[in-house]
């Protein structure tokens, strides 16, 4: 249980003790001093009956109401836990297997290429072709591992987390990336939502990594009212935006969408043919203390 829902139950109990005792305090002193002496003790008597049936009844649905609302996200957050362990397991399969398999193809493909350089032309081409493919392929599963494994390291804080992927972004493909963090740099959200931001900017760096063919990409965080708003913005080619159906190949941007509403957020998608494209997420922060910058747990999402 992280500070802002300590917080939320310690409220919730000063509530339901002093609640009832305020309650009955204010109706026997509305009773004793205003309605004895103007009206009947029958009609007194009714009154502070249907009053106290109302009253209990409101009081009782207003604390079961924030109970269930507290279980529900109590569970989602278990949820999300018990899904971060088998993301882990899958990582640690696809490293101890399929990596290293790729790797190993690699190296093979090498050795037989430059066996064949001097014979086949042909044959070369298709080993290149066959190179090529398995480069690619071992790219992308590293960073999924390397994805996979920075979602679960959050105990470093989420802003540390969110500048060593802006880095090995950087480092990986030579696209520039600026980071620019709340001022100063807060985390006013909860875990679950710390791991869910940080994949939708995964997801996004990602996109412009295979499809963007960018020079440049901007990250900007800032307060917008009750919520927080982060801006992944790149100056690539572009495409055409429909927000009711993304594009086939772009089947990242619905599971940014689902990731942001998990969380009470919003995701929106602004892009046309050769202007880039921006992708804003709006995350609600009301009611969530702000711990510096402090990721105590982790999450999945």
């Amino acid at each position: 249980m992280d500070e802002w829902e300590r917080q939320r139950y310690g409220r919730l109990k000063l509530l339901t003790v002093l609640g009832p005792t305020v309650f009955v305090a204010i109706g026997e002193w509305v009773r004793t001093y205003y309605l004895t002496p103007r009206f009947s003790a029958g009609t007194v008597g009714l009154v502070t009956v249907g009053v106290t049936l109302v009253g209990a009844i409101i009081f009782s649905w207003y604390v079961f109401r924030v109970m269930e609302k507290l279980e529900t996200e109590r569970r989602t957050y278990k949820e999300a836990v018990l899904a971060l362990k088998e993301r882990e397991r899958i990582a640690r399969e696809m490293h101890d297997g399929l990596a290293q398999n790729l790797a190993v193809l690699k190296l093979e493909a090498f050795k037989l290429k430059e066996a064949c350089l001097h014979r086949d032309g042909a044959l070369v081409q298709n080993l290149d072709t066959l190179e090529s493919l398995l480069n690619q392929t071992y790219l992308e599963v590293r960073q999924s591992l390397y994805d996979l494994r920075v979602a679960q390291s959050l105990g470093e804080g989420f802003w540390p987390t969110v500048e060593r992927q802006v880095q090995e972004f950087e480092r990986r493909t030579g696209i520039k990336c600026i980071l620019q963090p709340l001022n100063p740099p807060e985390e006013l959200w909860n875990e679950l939502a710390s791991v869910q931001i940080l994949r939708i900017i995964q997801e996004a760096l990602a996109n412009v990594r295979k499809h963007a063919h960018a020079r440049r990409v901007d990250i900007r965080c800032q307060l917008v009212g009750r919520a927080v708003e982060f801006v992944i913005e790149d100056d690539g080619i572009g495409f055409q935006a429909d927000p009711e159906a993304p594009p086939p190949d772009h089947y990242g941007l619905a599971v940014m969408r689902e990731r942001a509403e998990a969380v009470g957020g919003m995701l929106k998608i602004e892009s046309q043919p050769g202007r880039g494209t921006k992708v804003t997420v709006t995350v609600p922060v009301e009611g969530r203390p702000s711990d510096s910058g402090k990721s105590k747990n982790h999450a999945s999402g």
